[in-house]
């Protein structure tokens, strides 16, 4: 039997619900249960007890409660072996079956997130999601809570959202994660992420607090520093190893080293940055776009990553994704010097 999934919504009464919630019932997945949080309080109207054939459950509160404390009202409440949430936002009816049938091709993995569309209200899209790599997972949330489906063994492991956030709760809760399970990445699109709907201030035009974000950004930081800090300092030794190597002549060495790191450091943007440029030392070109491609999708706003694959793409003769690249790194912020170098000889 498959296995049953619960979607928690917390849920502030708005107008939106009902779009929420109509996505939920069109779900084409069997198993699915709908819980409603009441975090606007004693004043939230009933709701039936299904929606498109799936069962809806309503958790009440005598009090207003802030996100943090809807989540955890929420995954105490759901049944299923499996959970996800949704807002003020919007499923794809085949979110919650793409997400289960991923479990195969996850293997141990206990947190499996689809891509999205970060939708606004003058009808403009952004994509959203990336492949996974703890690395950047300490330096920034690149996984909407709604993109995610995890395991409720990861809440008996004591994973939950820290009620002293008032923002990036999501954040800090997949770092928990993180420590417990492999994540993985299905590739996608699944969810709909209206923005600039909403107060939680990590979105876009009114849900956008820059100052707010920063502060608790900040906290989340400090929260996560040791363990960013061990795997940032295990990684850098490892690598400086590698490209001593490399100096030295060994450049097999260098990339055996390479995929050390990337065995304990899952897609690490830095050691798929040096694979690439050892790769093409060694001639192997078309091997060394594709890791460093990679590198790329991990690290997007990194400007030398894409100055490196612009080098890779005119080596094999892609000039359009060279000057492609080049722009992309030399518009980054901070631009790339050599990249803007690059891009004139590209022009002649």
């Amino acid at each position: 039997m498959e296995p049953l999934v619960s979607i928690v919504v917390r849920s502030m009464s708005r107008p939106s619900l009902a779009d929420a919630l109509e996505s939920i019932g069109a779900q084409d997945y069997p198993r699915v249960e709908g819980i409603v949080v009441a975090a606007s309080g004693p004043q939230h109207p009933p709701l039936p007890e299904s929606i498109g054939g799936h069962r809806l459950r309503f958790v009440t509160s005598a009090v207003s409660l802030s996100r943090p404390e809807a989540a955890n009202r929420g995954i105490d409440a759901a049944q299923g072996n499996w959970i996800t949430f949704l807002d003020d936002d919007r499923l794809h009816p085949d979110h919650v079956s793409s997400l289960v049938g991923a479990l195969g091709p996850a293997g141990a993995a206990r947190l499996i997130y689809s891509q999205a569309v970060a939708r606004l209200s003058d009808g403009s899209a952004l994509p959203l999601g990336q492949p996974f790599a703890m690395a950047q997972l300490y330096e920034r949330n690149f996984i909407h809570l709604s993109m995610a489906l995890f395991s409720r063994d990861l809440v008996a492991l004591g994973c939950r959202f820290d009620e002293s956030l008032e923002m990036l709760q999501d954040w800090d809760f997949f770092l928990q994660c993180a420590q417990h399970t492999r994540f993985h990445c299905e590739p996608r699109v699944t969810f709909e992420w209206r923005a600039d709907i909403g107060t939680a201030g990590t979105g876009a035009g009114p849900n956008q607090d820059d100052a707010r974000f920063a502060a608790f950004r900040d906290r989340i930081y400090a929260k996560w520093a040791l363990q960013h800090d061990a795997l940032a300092d295990r990684v850098a030794a490892d690598l400086q190893r590698a490209a001593s190597s490399a100096k030295a002549g060994d450049v097999a060495a260098g990339t055996l080293i390479c995929g050390e790191v990337l065995e304990y450091s899952e897609n690490d943007p830095f050691a798929l940055n040096l694979l690439a440029m050892l790769q093409r030392a060694s001639g192997r070109i078309p091997e060394a776009r594709r890791t460093q491609e990679l590198a790329c999708a991990v690290r997007p706003q990194d400007t030398s990553f894409a100055y490196n694959l612009s080098l890779l793409c005119r080596d094999l003769g892609d000039l359009e994704a060279a000057r492609a690249n080049c722009r992309r790194a030399a518009n980054g912020s901070p631009p790339s010097e050599p990249a803007v170098r690059l891009l004139r000889s590209l022009a002649s």
